[in-house]
């Protein structure tokens, strides 16, 4: 289950273990404040249809890439691409848990036959 998360970028609280599909808004360069206060840092934000800003680490900027087949972010727009909280993630030797990216998911084929089902 989802959770509504605080603060100002997304939270792996606030996806599912499954994922889902998000259109990206937009992808840029932005400073961002390191949480001890010793300052700002320049960090990619991926942002996604109906959520938070994703700030992006390496490994979802390389998932990005792969996904979507090219690495010019403007190209990213109007893109479907699934987000989803994975537990699995380490940081500092334990586990903590976070968002990653991969390829979108294909909608479920529908079950009821269409006319192009049909054999005549």
């Amino acid at each position: 289950m989802a959770l509504i998360s605080t603060g100002k970028y997304l939270k792996r609280e606030a996806l599912t273990t499954t994922g889902a599909n998000y259109r990206i808004i937009a992808c840029y360069e932005d400073e961002i404040s390191l949480g001890d206060g010793s300052g700002t840092e320049k960090k990619w934000l991926l942002e996604l249809e109906n959520l938070k800003p994703l700030v992006m680490n390496s490994t979802n900027i390389k998932a990005a890439v792969d996904c979507l087949g090219t690495a010019e972010t403007d190209e990213w727009v109007g893109q479907l691409i699934c987000a989803y909280d994975d537990d699995q993630i380490m940081f500092s030797g334990r586990k903590v848990g976070g968002v990653r990216l991969r390829a979108a998911k294909k909608p479920a084929k529908s079950s009821k036959p269409t006319t192009e089902d049909a054999p005549f």
